[in-house]
């Protein structure tokens, strides 16, 4: 009840219940001013603290938005960077791969011209060399003069061959091959060159081996390899052509005694015209490991060097197993 304005809480309770005297209460009346007083204060209390969490967390908010704008900003200055870099190396990549075609289309252009004239200038040595009358220092000159057209000639048909690979436009026809047959056939013209020195080679293949190829890049690639066995080798030595199968793979490896490949240029061993310190005396342009390898992957396989040292030089080339692509 309100009394002069101010709130009070009254109480009232009956002393003598079932009692034959008259009812007695007991009634007090308790001031309830205190406790207002100290409700506005906690409610001011209450909204003064809200206020100054308010206030905090709207400063608190401002500071780390503005904390954090500022890697924003610098992700925003960074892309638009990143873009112009972008730009700039696309347009850079442009620029390479269009030089990169006129310098692929200049090479097979220059290599398809250069056949004509080293055909006619060979055909002219050797009948030159056949003329009546001719001295024999006269003729081992001109042998040897044909000798280096022949070596251009092959030059000249690596590179217009590295120019179809670089550009792509080297279109395989696959077939099954028989491998084994391809070797013992190499094997025997290795077997007939008249300067070739004595050493053994050792077939370890077994009878009709077949893989997934075309025919004459799989014999380039071979050629290579046993050729290359062959004039790294010394008189007494060995040549071993083993395989074994990998899988839906076939890997065929081809061995030779040696001076070994350095090892600073093992690694170089398969770019063009690298040729190591080694081989400074044997013939060759340094391009047929390169064709070789650019050939085997694009055959589905791989060539590499397992092995060179002082003892033993040894290369592992991977064909896919005819049987296993027939059946895929």
């Amino acid at each position: 009840i309100m009394i002069g304005g101010i709130p009070h809480l009254v109480f009232s309770q009956l002393l003598n219940p079932g009692s034959m005297f008259p009812p007695t209460f007991e009634v007090c009346v308790y001031s309830l001013a205190d406790s207002v007083t100290r409700q506005r204060q906690l409610r001011w209390q209450i909204l003064s603290v809200g206020a100054l969490m308010l206030l905090g967390a709207a400063g608190m908010s401002h500071w780390m938005a503005g904390r954090l704008s500022v890697p924003v900003e610098r992700l925003a200055v960074d892309s638009a960077r990143n873009v112009v870099r972008r730009e700039q190396a696309e347009a850079a990549l442009e620029q390479t791969s269009v030089e990169l075609e006129r310098s692929m289309r200049f090479s097979a252009d220059t290599s398809h011209q250069l056949k004509t004239p080293i055909t006619v200038l060979r055909a002219g040595l050797e009948e030159l060399r056949l003329r009546p009358g001719m001295c024999e220092t006269a003729q081992e000159e001109i042998g040897s003069l044909i000798y280096q057209t022949a070596k251009l000639s092959s030059m000249v048909h690596d590179l217009l061959l590295l120019s179809r690979l670089d550009a792509g436009r080297l279109e395989l026809n696959l077939v099954d091959v028989d491998l084994t047959q391809l070797i013992d056939s190499l094997a025997d013209d290795l077997s007939a060159v008249p300067s070739a020195p004595d050493f053994d080679v050792e077939v370890d293949v077994p009878r009709d081996l077949r893989v997934r190829g075309e025919k004459r890049y799989m014999a380039m690639i071979l050629q290579n390899l046993i050729e290359n066995a062959w004039k790294y080798n010394h008189a007494g030595g060995t040549i071993a052509i083993t395989a074994h199968e990998e899988g839906s793979m076939l890997a065929l490896c081809v061995g030779n005694t040696g001076p070994g490949i350095p090892s600073d240029a093992q690694a170089h061993v398969f770019e063009r015209f690298h040729r190591a310190s080694v081989g400074e005396n044997v013939p060759g342009h340094g391009l047929g490991l390169n064709i070789a390898r650019e050939l085997a992957l694009l055959h589905g396989g791989d060539l590499r060097l397992i092995r060179s040292d002082s003892e033993w030089t040894e290369f592992e080339v991977t064909f896919q197993r005819a049987d296993t692509s027939a059946a895929s």
